[in-house]
């Protein structure tokens, strides 16, 4: 005699809402995980720095001019950025220089206002290094990132025919300036990063100097 079936067991009304409660919280762990690979990985790094313009807008060959104390504009108080057997430093501008000038860096204002400073003699971008807070400057590869972008923040000022401002790097948060207590006009003053200030300091104020503009 053939055994007539079982009848299916009947599910418990509403025993499939802790299993959707449960597959949506898998869900979300799983799209969480993926947006932080997404993020941490470099292809998500890549992604972050396209938010920056790779759009040069203007290009100028100039010298890049720090203070170190006194009057700004005047000739003790000047000092250039260069680098010096591998090491950077805002080196004395010698009267004989000053009226035709030593123009070593290519400053290129992106799409987006920022600016990179790139030295002429080794094709290598001015960069902060070490993160957040307290950090050096060096000379690397370009790769537009954010180390290696700079914003005009805080205050201008004019003094003769230049307009003296503030860089702040992107990457640091911090401000280009020559470090404090660079002594006579004859002693070179090593770049620092400072915390950028409304009323900045003189040695926080930067400005281009000798600019020559390709193909003028």
């Amino acid at each position: 005699m053939t055994r007539p079936h079982a009848a299916a067991p009947r599910r418990a009304r509403g025993s499939w809402t802790p299993r959707i409660a449960g597959i949506g919280a898998a869900v979300l762990v799983a799209c969480g995980a993926a947006v932080v690979y997404a993020i941490a990985s470099p292809a998500g790094a890549a992604r972050h720095a396209e938010q920056l313009s790779s759009r040069v807008s203007t290009v100028q060959t100039v010298g890049i001019i720090g203070q170190a104390g006194g009057t700004v504009g005047t000739a003790d108080a000047m000092r250039m950025l260069r680098a010096q057997a591998g090491t950077l430093l805002f080196a004395p501008v010698p009267a004989s220089v000053q009226p035709q000038g030593d123009p070593q860096w290519t400053v290129d204002m992106m799409g987006d206002g920022t600016f990179i400073f790139i030295y002429a003699p080794t094709g290598s971008c001015l960069a902060a290094a070490g993160g957040p807070g307290p950090a050096r400057l060096i000379l690397r590869r370009c790769d537009l990132g954010p180390e290696q972008r700079w914003r005009q923040a805080g205050r201008t000022l004019n003094a003769g025919s230049h307009q003296y401002a503030e860089y702040r790097n992107l990457g640091n948060g911090r401000c280009l300036a020559t470090a404090a207590g660079a002594g006579g006009s004859d002693v070179p003053a090593r770049p620092a990063l400072e915390a950028c200030a409304a009323a900045a300091p003189v040695r926080q104020l930067i400005s281009f100097f000798w600019g020559v503009t390709p193909g003028s």
